[in-house]
């Protein structure tokens, strides 16, 4: 049996999930204020008549690391950059940065070298740290290096490198930086989740979604707690996939929530993906994620009507006055409409017919409902818009426009069912709510893959390969052909996935990254997300090849759910 968690903002969702049916499932308020008791109550539900011994496998989606960075609460971190020539990057990070001398260039030669001794006269300010060198990616060794020196002087370092092989200098910069601003929240997070569960007796393997919706065993994503950020939106993406919900034709899925919700697009049963790496408030990282915006409605988005002006969310001060909450919600309206029944509806009326005693009690919550399907409206055409502004890189592109238009939409979260039927009359499109949709994103995170990303690059004149994620630097390279690249990253998966039986040569930090059954099974399916093959002209002549290929195992579902 697997056993799927999502710690929301709202509420905290648990199921288990036996051979492809779901066994038990339990909604229960988030105690933001001591996120354990939380847990620990859904847990006691979904268990009550479960053999927990029989659980083979936690894994878990959170908001705790979104809303962390969000709130601008995480730890302020010493970021050392060694830039070199050619860029100015004032400004682009959240802190000053210490700046360090030395230069790779982009072929990975090491052009000048840094300065240990002026490193170690730097004064330590904070606890954590951050290094991130332009073109570590194609030689990570000084990053390596500065990392190594630094460790003696702060609790935990974070590498740019180790967290993406692709180019883009400010984006794993930025990567290194909050990864290492975070990974207090994830540490305190892990320490409530393991004591709710041995406090049920759950002795299971744990896991973590990725944002770009693999998963990571919960000690592997203490060394990279960046790519747990915007677990919720990924958990949703694998519980639609799980129920097999979404097919051909350009398909919008919204997860409606208490506070926000959440807007996927996509392509004949594909989730669209983020290009270059989502944003962690106004900066751009480098970890990969699907698309996914949020918009601020949800079932207890505040209702307020201010001179006869009615406004919805996109903030929330409590549950809704049908639950004993101090201000009317988008729920207490639905409510009075007949669209959802819970609570004290009493309450409810009250709540609606005191924003504006002129206006009649039953007209003012259509009013309301009104209110909050323009916002979806609104929330759904901005992100085909955005999508259909992609820049075009390909001729196919010109001549075959693929405009997303949207033809479905399928709904899930806490308050799909109430208001699904609304949102499908208003835009004039079929609209499905599968079973279990208010439980999906504890489903997704039970069902989620396990999952790794490498970044395999070769230099033919220097006859190098570079797979910076692992610190792997050999020389002697044969390989010429880009076909051949792509061939060696997959091995290099493959090699280390089917070395996890025993564990032995994988670095702890990749631990547990590899779903099993697979392995056992022979069916490791690797995509490859990148390639680069850039040619390095002398005398006029294309002689030499720097290739680049980003490879991982493939994100998905270990089975499909009952829906």
């Amino acid at each position: 049996m697997l056993l799927g968690i999502d710690v929301g903002g709202t509420f905290t969702d648990a199921v288990i999930i036996d051979e492809g049916r779901i066994v038990t499932w339990s909604k229960q308020r988030t105690t933001k204020d001591n996120l354990m008791c939380g847990i620990e109550a859904a847990l006691q539900q979904v268990t009550a008549d479960i053999d927990v011994k029989a659980i083979e496998r936690v894994t878990l989606s959170t908001t705790v690391v979104t809303n962390t960075v969000v709130e601008h609460k995480e730890n302020i971190v010493d970021l050392y950059i060694v830039p070199g020539p050619g860029m100015n990057v004032d400004n682009a990070f959240p802190v000053d940065p210490i700046y360090v001398h030395g230069y790779t260039d982009h072929r990975g030669i090491v052009v000048e070298s840094y300065d240990a001794d002026a490193l170690k006269g730097v004064c330590h300010t904070h606890r954590y740290a951050a290094v991130s060198a332009k073109f570590a990616n194609r030689n990570p060794l000084e990053e390596i290096q500065i990392a190594e020196l630094l460790d003696v002087s702060y609790d935990f370092v974070s590498r740019g490198a180790a967290l993406s092989g692709a180019l883009n200098f400010p984006r794993r910069t930025i990567s290194a930086y909050f990864n290492s601003a975070v990974v207090d929240v994830l540490k305190e997070f892990k320490g409530a989740v393991i004591h709710a569960l041995q406090q049920i007796g759950i002795e299971a393997p744990i896991y973590i979604l990725k944002a770009d919706g693999g998963s990571l065993s919960l000690d592997g994503a203490l060394q990279k707690p960046v790519e747990t950020i915007f677990t919720g939106p990924a958990a949703t993406v694998l519980g639609l996939y799980a129920f097999q919900s979404i097919h051909e034709g350009h398909t919008v899925a919204l997860d409606i929530g208490g506070t926000t919700t959440d807007i996927s697009l996509w392509r004949n049963g594909v989730p669209l993906m983020t290009k270059g790496g989502i944003y962690i408030r106004e900066y751009p990282s480098a970890v990969r994620s699907f698309a996914v915006t949020s918009i601020g409605i949800g079932g207890e988005s505040v209702v307020r009507c201010v001179d006869g002006h009615i406004t919805v969310g996109p903030d929330r001060v409590g549950p809704s006055m049908a639950l004993g909450g101090s201000e009317p919600t988008l729920g207490d309206a639905l409510i009075v409409l007949g669209k959802v029944q819970y609570g004290d509806a009493a309450a409810a009326f009250r709540g609606i017919e005191n924003l504006d005693i002129s206006i009649e009690v039953v007209e003012m919550a259509e009013r309301i409902l009104h209110v909050a399907l323009e916002h979806i409206k609104k929330g759904i055409d901005g992100v085909a818009a955005l999508e259909n502004k992609r820049p075009i890189y390909v001729v196919d592109d010109i001549v075959h426009q693929h405009l997303f238009l949207p033809s479905q939409l399928v709904v899930v979260g806490g308050s799909a069912s109430s208001l699904a039927p609304s949102i499908g009359d208003y835009l004039g499109l079929p609209v499905k709510v599968p079973d279990g949709a208010a439980v999906t994103n504890a489903i997704g995170a039970a069902v989620a893959k396990e999952t790794m990303e490498i970044t395999v690059r070769v230099d033919t004149k220097r006859r190098l390969l570079v797979v910076p994620e692992l610190g792997i630097r050999e020389q002697g390279c044969s390989l010429c052909h880009i076909e051949e690249v792509e061939q060696k990253a997959k091995d290099i998966l493959t090699t280390f996935a089917m070395k996890h039986n025993t564990l032995d040569g994988i670095p702890s930090s990749i631990h547990g990254a590899f779903h099993r059954e697979s392995m056992e099974n022979h069916e490791i399916q690797i995509e490859i997300i990148n390639i680069e093959d850039f040619p390095v002209v002398e005398g006029w002549q294309s002689v030499e090849r720097i290739m680049t290929v980003q490879a991982q195992l493939q994100v998905g579902v270990t089975q499909y759910v009952e829906s």
